[in-house]
């Protein structure tokens, strides 16, 4: 019984859809485009492309984030915001770059900027983290912060999402990444610490009165990662399940917060 509350809370979350149009990728423009100083893989076109597609009103969406963010796929987040905003054209920006922590990342937060988002979502960044240490959550508040305080200075326009992926499984972690050779305690480890950092972005938003887009909590079973979220190539990063879950968590954060007029 207990495999049942993410198919369960997914389909209430489905539940909430205003309408379900036939997915046109005509009205969306997607860009994953590099900064200077870190090189995501490019997975769109450049940023210099604007939406396209019919009448109405175009929002541009970045995604800042390391690799959870990263490997997310454009077009089942498409499909997840248009389904809430049939008139809307989406101008997509990921911004995720793969094994980097906040304190690395930061440092190509003016790019992002740059590119005049109207709403930027920040992952917590917990799978790349500080260490299960008091000082390193601390510092991960301090980040989030500085990228909070950081855009609200310089793009008070812009609107802020943070966002808590999907919960990592400590007894599949990693499994499938010729360069991860845990043992068993070191998943357990890790797979805590990587909650602990969900977690605390989870209060970091709440204090802040943030809106937030929680995957994390909904996507636990007895503690664990639902395994159906998790991708089974490397038993890390979400699979296509849990992408479409993460956006739709997305997107209804969205819609719920009234972000797009």
């Amino acid at each position: 019984m207990l495999s049942l509350v993410v198919p369960l809370y997914y389909q209430l979350l489905q539940a909430y859809r205003p309408v379900s149009p036939n997915f046109n990728v005509s009205t969306v423009s997607v860009s994953n485009s590099p900064t200077p100083s870190l090189t995501p893989p490019v997975l769109g076109v450049s940023t210099s492309l604007p939406a396209i597609g019919g009448e109405g009103q175009v929002v541009t969406l970045a995604l800042f984030g390391d690799s959870m963010i990263q490997t997310l796929n454009s077009q089942i987040l498409v499909k997840s915001l248009q389904n809430y905003f049939p008139a809307t054209k989406f101008n997509l920006l990921n911004y995720g770059y793969p094994a980097t922590a906040l304190d690395k990342a930061i440092n190509n937060l003016d790019f992002v900027i740059s590119q005049n988002p109207d709403i930027i979502v920040i992952e917590s960044f917990a799978y790349n983290n500080f260490g299960n240490t008091t000082s390193g959550l601390e510092k991960q508040t301090q980040l989030l912060t500085a990228t909070v305080n950081t855009i609200n200075t310089k793009l008070p326009s812009a609107k802020i999402i943070i966002s808590a992926t999907i919960a990592p499984n400590s007894i599949i972690f990693g499994n499938g990444i010729p360069e991860f050779h845990f043992t068993a305690l070191d998943k357990i480890e890790r797979a805590k610490t990587i909650r602990l950092y969900l977690e605390n972005a989870i209060t970091f938003a709440q204090n802040r009165h943030l809106p937030l887009a929680n995957a994390y909590s909904a996507s636990l079973v007895n503690n664990e990662g639902f395994l159906s979220l998790i991708d089974t190539a490397t038993h890390l990063h979400p699979s296509d399940y849990g992408q479409q879950f993460f956006s739709d968590t997305v997107a209804k954060t969205i819609f719920d917060n009234k972000l797009i007029d």
